[in-house]
């Protein structure tokens, strides 16, 4: 008894001074603005390269401040100046087709909305590393990033 009562205390002196890890099994957070889904197909075709992002996290975001940086196998092919859906059809937006959904019709895009990002076809085969950055205008910071197999 006395030994297994000193073996216990030596693995739980181990645990506290870091050397043993902690055997848990808690995946990382995930980042406030997620990648959600990447659709392949569109009427029929098997061209279509659309992006789905949900605010994932507990913030309301301007979405006329915000801009997405894509991604594909880790080289930038696409930049997004505004996730305003309205502002959006405006601006240069080389890459893409349009935006769609909750997130970006009013001026804000609210927790748990989902944007739809329609990119330009056949821009994301099935199997490439597709990155989203989502960079604040004004101050050049990157809000979130996220990386999905699409």
């Amino acid at each position: 008894m006395v030994a297994i009562t000193v073996i216990l205390a030596i693995l739980l002196l181990l645990m506290l001074l870091g050397m043993i890890p902690s055997w848990s099994w808690a995946e990382p957070p995930l980042p406030p603005i997620v990648i959600t889904e990447i659709v392949h197909t569109d009427a029929g075709t098997t061209c279509a390269s659309r992006v789905y992002l949900l605010n994932n996290g507990s913030t309301v975001y301007e979405n006329d401040c915000l801009r997405a940086v894509f991604y594909r196998d880790g080289q930038r092919f696409c930049t997004i100046s505004t996730l305003n859906g309205h502002r959006f059809i405006s601006s240069h937006h080389i890459g893409s087709q349009h935006l769609k959904g909750p997130g970006c019709r009013s001026h804000y895009w609210n927790p748990g909305e989902v944007m739809e990002v329609n990119l330009n076809n056949d821009t994301l085969p099935p199997g490439v590393m597709v990155t989203v950055e989502i960079v604040d205008r004004l101050t050049g910071k990157v809000v979130s990033k996220h990386t999905v197999r699409a």
